[in-house]
């Protein structure tokens, strides 16, 4: 069965929870409008030949809906990591990432042999994509697919215009069906990588990394990587979900594969939610597909982890779904105290394993 969308979709039909652009999203497809046409000519005359990224985020399926994800930066993917812009305002200003606005990218992603499903979306003005589509899974489907991903053109006011190079880099999605035994949903800033985000998100930390972009070269936690692979071979399910914004996706996802974190879905922040609400969200919408499975919430005393997580296991429907919950206490921090069973906190990685091993036991 293959199942297709049409790339215009009635103004009724939303396929992300993110707010539509005000008034103001269309004067940029407008402004933008005039650049791509300039660079067309430009192209066309062989003066400019753009080039772009579009980059793949892992994301996860369910019973009942697949997340689909990816960002598009201007430059090739070497440039884009070693930050070498192309255009003269972002190599100022290194902290801002340069994104590619109105970019329509195809989405397909396989869920067996015969069942090939098809998706367009444009990264609009934020330069990313989120979806949410109600795809159901089918049976005896696979641990973990592809998403094959295709540029279709930038969005401009007299149609689409294709526009310049593309460099691809997919992405996988992680079937949550009863192949699963466990799902881990772990924080990554101070949970596995060093990031003392209570003193870099100081208003001279801000302002430097506006200019300086220092905040791309992470550490990760010893024996964090190793332990989360243990646990990856033990049919577990590692999702990730970090206030990290979508801009800096391509730097979080190379920290994850360099440092031989496992693959699992990631879900990052668009910086118009507050990292309360985008955690609490997310980490709801994961536990209301759990059926049979173990989760355990692990995450840092140095933002609002414990808080998100006491306030998700008061929901009647699926609270109990929550094993553990595991804060690793960040030096400097207040001292917190549990006030159920199921929390605990760990300074050192080896009380981290006892804690897991002994709920997965």
């Amino acid at each position: 069965m293959k199942v297709r969308y049409s790339k215009d979709f009635p103004s009724s039909l939303r396929l992300s929870e993110l707010p539509r652009p005000k008034w103001w999203g269309h004067w940029i497809r407008f402004f933008k409008s005039f650049e791509v046409l300039f660079f067309k000519i430009l192209e066309l005359l062989d003066l400019y030949r753009a080039q772009k990224s579009i980059i793949g985020i892992p994301t996860l399926a369910t019973s009942n809906f697949t997340s689909l994800q990816a960002v598009v930066y201007n430059g090739t993917q070497e440039e884009v990591l070693g930050f070498k812009p192309r255009r003269l305002f972002h190599r100022i200003l290194r902290g801002i990432p340069d994104l590619e606005l109105f970019e329509r990218v195809k989405f397909q992603v396989s869920f067996s042999e015969n069942n090939l499903r098809t998706i367009e979306a444009s990264s609009e003005v934020r330069g990313f994509i989120h979806l949410q589509m109600p795809w159901q899974l089918p049976e005896n489907s696979p641990r973990v697919s592809w998403v094959r991903l295709s540029p279709m053109g930038v969005e401009t006011a007299v149609g689409k215009v294709s526009l310049g190079d593309y460099e691809l880099l997919s992405a996988p999605v992680f079937f949550l069906n009863d192949k699963i035994d466990s799902v881990i949903i772990s924080d990554i800033d101070d949970t596995i990588k060093n990031s003392n985000v209570a003193k870099s998100t100081t208003l001279k930390s801000l302002v430097s990394g506006l200019f300086r972009g220092h905040y791309y070269e992470y550490e990760a936690i010893e024996g964090m990587a190793e332990f989360y692979q243990s646990l990856a071979r033990k049919n577990s399910m590692i999702i990730y979900v970090t206030s990290t914004p979508y801009e800096l996706a391509p730097f979080l996802l190379k920290f994850l594969k360099d440092r031989n974190f496992p693959e699992g879905p990631v879900f990052m922040r668009w910086l118009g939610y507050g990292r309360f609400g985008h955690k609490w969200r997310t980490i709801n919408r994961v536990l209301s597909q759990v059926k049979q499975q173990k989760c355990l919430l692990i995450g840092d005393s140095g933002e609002q982890d414990l808080q998100i997580y006491r306030r998700i296991c008061e929901t009647a429907s699926y609270g109990d779904k929550v094993k553990k919950i595991l804060i690793r206490h960040i030096p400097g921090t207040p001292l917190q105290k549990p006030s159920h069973p199921r929390e605990s906190f760990y300074t050192e990685i080896s009380e981290l394993k006892n804690q897991i091993e002994t709920v997965l036991k």
